[in-house]
């Protein structure tokens, strides 16, 4: 047997033992076991990284390699918390998670439920009531949200509510007020999808000369990013590529 091949699985083993005495998630084992390589570098990653570094950054890593290995954990972790207690904070914790599992109906109730009495006009209860009414197919419902949202702080700039909005009134035919939201979302969001969808919008329209400097604008903006930046953006990034002439 290569020497290597032994020393990977006496590694993966001692993991297996760690994962066990502090109370892991027992499909830690399971893993370490199958993929003894891969596993490793995974669990001192998401599991072993982050406690001895303590930083955000590790914090962040390893919080992204347990997603990947189990996308469910968070929203198990939450809902279990409810079992406990059914507190406002709860709810939205859980609706939360499960809006990330794309379980948006189930995460419209949760939400609904934690929108009462004293949370009824909270910020954060309603904004992801409109993200799950959206995603469930109700725009005029998410819309109306996102309308109570603007009227609780109308001067607080919410990048990410506010490019739902034009996406609610895009999807709800009401063109020219979608496009104007585009127009102003476009102005200062973090990223390059708000002014993708804007041209996006403007090509269904077939008023392709009006797309065509924003598909070059979100370009040059990616020759000038820093290449972690321009990772998180590739999606909107090749569709510019796909879409410039």
């Amino acid at each position: 047997m290569p020497i290597l091949f032994v020393v990977n699985y006496v590694i993966a083993l001692g993991l297996a033992v760690h994962a066990v005495r502090t109370g892991r998630n027992m499909y830690w084992i399971m893993i370490l076991i199958l993929f003894p390589v891969l596993g490793s570098l995974v669990y001192v990653i998401a599991e072993l990284f982050p406690e001895m570094a303590g930083g955000r950054r590790a914090r962040i890593a390893g919080a992204a390699a347990r997603r990947a290995i189990d996308p469910g954990r968070d929203a198990r972790r939450a809902l279990d918390q409810l079992e406990v207690a059914r507190t406002p904070a709860n709810l939205k914790a859980a609706a939360d998670a499960l809006l990330g599992l794309e379980r948006a109906h189930e995460a419209l109730a949760l939400y609904q439920e934690a929108a009462s009495g004293a949370f009824a006009e909270d910020p954060a209860m309603l904004a992801g009531c409109a993200r799950a009414a959206f995603e469930t197919g109700d725009h005029a419902g998410a819309l109306a949200r996102l309308d109570r949202l603007r009227a609780i702080e109308p001067k607080a700039r919410m990048p990410e509510e506010h490019l739902l909005y034009a996406r609610a009134l895009e999807a709800l035919g009401r063109d020219e007020e979608a496009l104007r939201e585009y127009r102003a979302v476009g102005l200062y969001y973090p990223g390059a999808e708000a002014l993708a969808r804007h041209a996006m919008m403007l090509d269904r329209l077939e008023r392709g000369d009006d797309a065509q400097p924003i598909w070059e604008q979100i370009l040059a903006g990616a020759r000038i990013a820093p290449k972690y930046a321009r990772r998180a953006q590739q999606r909107w990034i090749d569709l510019a590529r796909e879409r410039s002439r």
